[in-house]
């Protein structure tokens, strides 16, 4: 029988435990992440173009109506009118024009942001 001796380690070697390298590797992902978020260098939002500009719609493009956008903003870029909308999807009058798209759903059972897209398509149609 035999003993295998392992190898001494190098002098000056540094040894970190499995548990302090993985919190390490960690810190240095998502750190790097928010370093990003904080400089301006990064947005999951969809609010901001990549130069760093608050997304405008075009009015050209209904595919470009995201959840976060308001009723104000739809109504002036597509020009339809605020009363017509309303009507369609059954929005409540009290409902203000600075509501989000995404926060009808639940006071208008027939609206979504996708059945609005669909509505703005069949607008813009001669």
């Amino acid at each position: 029988m035999t003993t295998q001796t392992t190898a001494p380690r190098p002098r000056g070697s540094l040894r970190i435990s499995g548990l302090a390298y993985a919190a390490l590797i960690l810190v240095l992902f998502f750190g790097t992440i928010q370093i990003a978020q904080y400089a301006g260098l990064w947005s999951v939002s969809g609010k901001l173009t990549p130069d760093g500009a608050a997304l405008q719609l075009s009015g050209a493009d209904p595919a470009e109506v995201k959840g976060w956008m308001t009723i104000e903003s739809v109504v002036d870029a597509y020009h339809v009118d605020r009363a017509a909308l309303y009507a369609r999807f059954a929005i409540p009058a009290e409902t203000p024009p600075s509501a989000a798209l995404k926060d009808l759903e639940a006071v208008a059972p027939d609206f979504s942001v996708t059945a609005l897209r669909e509505w703005l398509i069949e607008q813009a149609a001669p």
